[in-house]
């Protein structure tokens, strides 16, 4: 019977290319899907697949190389605050996710932290498949009539809570939102390493996830990669 293929991890372009290289030299088959064929470079979601006989002998060598692990801090932090990161996309996963997040904020006494990361015109049109918490622009398009757009749909979002905190149907908490231009997860995990949340709260699919994956490519990528919270 052959040998079917598994996804190992969902990462970004550069990230998926390393740990190909890592388990090849261990001399293990991997396959890269989901790459945007004009520019790799910016391909969000990329697959990195083997064979599902080698997930035993794959899962081990990521685990002894400690890949991508970032160096712990030595000092303590000094901002006890508990916070509560939320990033969206606007879609309903992600008004379900900020639901959620205030929830908890509110039974565990944090603040909230509502973000969204978007794409300029200076990335190509063609994004790869899969959610990409982020919109697809065309090229004409300015940066500011993107942050225009972003802003409106982020304001809608917050007069959305505040209706619903105003009405009692979700707890008052102390909340903002910040607004990143790149790549969604690496803007989510960069953003996280300076917010330090003690949660952070996604929605499992985005906008244009189909329904047969169980979770989206930027979440499972923030789950795979971000060491924050520990």
């Amino acid at each position: 019977m052959e040998d079917k293929l598994v996804t190992l991890a969902i990462h970004t372009f550069e990230k998926a290319q390393i740990l190909k290289t890592i388990l090849e030299t261990e001399g293990i088959e991997v396959y890269i899907h989901n790459v945007n064929q004009i520019q790799p470079v910016v391909s969000a979601g990329v697959r990195v697949r083997i064979k599902e006989s080698d997930l035993p002998h794959a899962l081990r060598i990521i685990e002894d190389n400690k890949w991508f692990e970032e160096p712990k801090e030595e000092e303590a932090k000094v901002n006890a605050v508990k916070k509560v990161l939320i990033p969206i996309d606007f879609s309903d996963y992600s008004a379900k996710a900020c639901e959620l997040g205030i929830n908890y904020a509110h039974a565990v006494g944090a603040e909230v932290m509502i973000m969204h990361a978007y794409f300029s015109p200076y990335f190509p049109s063609a994004i790869p498949m899969g959610d990409t918490l982020a919109y697809q622009v065309n090229e004409e398009e300015s940066v500011q009539h993107i942050l225009q757009r972003v802003r409106i749909d982020m304001e809608n979002i917050c007069t959305h809570i505040n209706r619903k905190m105003s009405s009692g149907e979700l707890p008052k908490v102390k909340y903002d939102y910040v607004l990143r231009e790149g790549l969604p997860e690496e803007e989510i995990i960069a953003y996280s390493k300076e917010y330090h949340p003690t949660l952070i709260v996604m929605g499992t699919r985005g906008k244009s996830q189909k329904d047969m994956d169980l979770i989206g490519s930027v979440t499972g990528e923030v789950i795979e990669v971000n060491r924050v919270p520990d």
